[in-house]
């Protein structure tokens, strides 16, 4: 796990439905989450509030921080700016979640693992609602499915209800991974998080060239933007008319069979993942087209985006300029 600052924008998903080429209908979705971002950091992170607070001014609206590694009687590491920390981004107004790095080596040992973190956030006054995170990235774990099961399931008798498993792309594919509880991906250099019912994509370790990790929050959990009871208020209302086009501005989706590529709220520098993919081989009507530093981006309804170069047409069409 990369620990960093975040940017978070809050950006109403309209939900898109198409059949085969027909029209892309948009339909406003009042009960759609707010797809936030949020820092995770560890000790390699500042613990001041100005820190923090410069964090909340550019809208990050969560953090995650590194609190244990190991158990009580083998690693026994705690972060030592975890108090600080949590204090500061407390002061900031963050929501703050908190994540434990395994190392686990069996049933007993990621139950003692599960004890030392739970102890540890008893000593910072966070109570058991508090968002945890299974960091599960170990090449070194033996057992990492049923060890983090055990250690989970701890968790659980502990009074724990919110508890999220993290871990690469790979690993989920791989099923190295429980998915009993809400999943983190990590995948990087990507156009969506390749791991179906993500509840969170971390995708990049060098957000703007900083050197920090990117996640976005599709569930609302590590940031508060929505709930499983509320929805947030869609700023996009997603309900445009659909001119008519030229059947040449349908535009089929070029990526990789059983993959698809992400639906953005913008385009370029201004976008922000949508929270769903196009399959490859779909066709959708392009109702608009932009071109940004040499690239076309396609317009389908809304302030919905694709980005052309996975299309059939990457270089724009000419009916539409």
């Amino acid at each position: 796990m990369h620990h960093s600052r975040k940017i978070v924008q809050k950006l109403g998903i309209a939900l898109l439905l198409g059949i085969g080429v027909g029209t892309a209908t948009f339909v406003s979705n009042a009960d759609a989450a707010i797809v936030g971002q949020f820092a995770d950091v560890a000790s390699y992170q500042p613990d001041d509030v100005v820190f923090f607070k410069s964090l909340s001014t550019n809208k990050i609206a969560g953090v995650v921080i590194k609190l244990t590694e190991g158990s009580a009687d083998g690693a026994a590491y705690v972060n030592p700016k975890a108090g600080a920390q949590i204090k500061a981004a407390q002061a900031a107004g963050l929501k703050v979640s908190l994540y434990h790095y395994a190392q686990y080596s069996g049933a007993q040992d990621a139950k003692n693992e599960a004890d030392f973190f739970a102890d540890t956030a008893a000593k910072y006054n966070l109570g058991t609602d508090t968002v945890v995170v299974a960091d599960v990235e170990d090449s070194s774990l033996p057992d990492p499915y049923n060890d983090t099961v055990s250690f989970q399931s701890q968790l659980a008798a502990r009074g724990f209800n919110n508890q999220v498993t993290y871990s690469m792309a790979s690993w989920f594919w791989a099923n190295k991974v429980p998915r009993n509880y809400p999943i983190w991906v990590a995948n990087y250099g990507v156009n969506m998080p390749g791991v179906d019912n993500a509840t969170a994509w971390q995708y990049t370790n060098n957000y703007n060239g900083q050197h920090v990790d990117m996640s976005y929050d599709f569930g609302g959990l590590f940031t508060g933007t929505s709930s499983s009871s509320t929805g947030g208020t869609n700023i996009d209302t997603g309900t445009p008319t659909t001119p008519t086009v030229t059947q040449n501005a349908v535009a089929q989706i070029k990526y990789v069979p059983g993959y698809g590529i992400a639906l953005w709220n913008g385009y370029a520098s201004s976008r922000s993942y949508a929270g769903r993919t196009l399959k490859h081989a779909s066709r959708w009507k392009v109702l608009k087209q932009t071109q940004v530093d040499g690239h076309y981006w396609y317009n389908l309804g809304g302030n919905q985006w694709i980005e052309a170069q996975y299309t059939d047409h990457p270089n724009g069409f000419s009916s539409l300029s």
